[in-house]
């Protein structure tokens, strides 16, 4: 009856203007059946609640597939598959939840995940994670191996006594990953010079410094030296879900430098590492510098065609490996 249908649409409009204390708990429950790790909300806005969630990247896999005379280029475990993209699909199920279960349209829920969102300070304001000395997230069970996702939700949170307190800062005098950092990029704790960093680097199509090529490993993309080295990213941790757009922990340096540009975009397309911002000139001068630092002649003949590429940032790249390989 369209009084009835009416009268529905008032209520449940009026109920998604408030977040009780159950409700929050129950929200919080919906993210982990989601598949998220972690959830959690901030000091609220005015008029707005915001959801935090954690979303964990970490698989017991082999960081190299390599054999002899096929060398690999490395990508970092949180680029391995779209956990990006994942999380925003599971935020919008989490989204057509709550619109099922306490009213608020999903159309009016703000979905950010690997955006202009400052997300870690999020993630640290939900007491889900502290900041690290490397400048990321970590939390207790997963490290600093997850990517944050999340949402804005128009609804006020009725009692603030629900929010979790702050995580105190774990990593103590701990400089691990200052010290493991290759080129030194981290200044002081909790900052990093962008200007340095490898991971900055990996997807902006520019010439590489000659001291960070000789820096950059066999790396393809991503760079975990500063985690790798991290005691909270050792012992058992949890295990991200299955995600979409995978790509695995290594690919062929000869099979990918046989690839002209459009068929790099094409394969990479819907992966962590199709991502607008990401270069695909910058994805094959790493593969350049990867197969420089191989040190296998048997990539030699996948570099030469490169030297006379049209791009001077691969040129230089191609000089350089073939450099390295004499």
């Amino acid at each position: 009856m369209p009084g009835v249908r009416c009268q529905q649409g008032r209520l449940r409009e009026e109920r998604s203007l408030t977040i009780s204390r159950a409700d929050a708990q129950r929200i919080r429950d919906l993210a982990r059946e989601a598949g998220f790790a972690r959830a959690g909300f901030t000091p609220p806005p005015a008029g707005e609640s915001i959801l935090v969630c954690c979303l964990p990247c970490h698989r017991s896999e082999p960081d190299d597939l390599s054999t002899p005379g096929d060398p690999h280029g490395l990508i970092a475990p949180f680029a391995r598959r779209n956990y990006y993209k994942t999380g925003v699909r599971m935020m919008r199920r989490l989204a057509a939840k709550l619109e099922e279960e306490f009213g608020v349209p999903r159309k009016s829920v703000r979905i950010f995940c690997n955006s202009r969102v400052p997300e870690k300070p999020l993630c640290v304001a939900a007491g889900l994670a502290w900041l690290g000395t490397n400048g990321l997230c970590i939390t207790p069970g997963l490290g600093s191996l997850f990517v944050i996702a999340g949402a804005v939700i128009p609804a006020t949170l009725s009692d603030v006594s629900t929010l979790a307190p702050p995580l105190p800062n774990q990593c103590g005098s701990c400089r691990r990953c200052i010290e493991a950092c290759p080129t030194g990029a981290i200044v002081s704790p909790g900052i990093v010079d962008t200007r340095r960093c490898l991971q900055a680097f990996a997807g902006r199509e520019e010439a590489l410094p000659r001291d960070v090529m000789e820096k950059w490993g066999t790396r393809l993309y991503g760079c975990q030296a500063c985690q790798s080295v991290c005691p909270h990213n050792r012992g058992p941790l949890e295990e991200g879900p299955e995600a979409v757009g995978e790509i695995g922990p290594s690919v062929s340096l000869r099979w990918f430098l046989s690839l002209d540009g459009t068929r790099v975009k094409e394969l990479f397309q819907g992966t962590s590492m199709g991502l607008s911002w990401i270069s695909k000139a910058a994805l094959v001068r790493n593969a350049l510098v990867a197969a420089g630092n191989s040190g296998s002649g048997a990539l030699r003949a996948s570099v030469a065609p490169f030297l006379n590429s049209q791009s001077p940032v691969l040129r230089e790249a191609a000089r350089w490996a073939i450099e390295r390989m004499a």
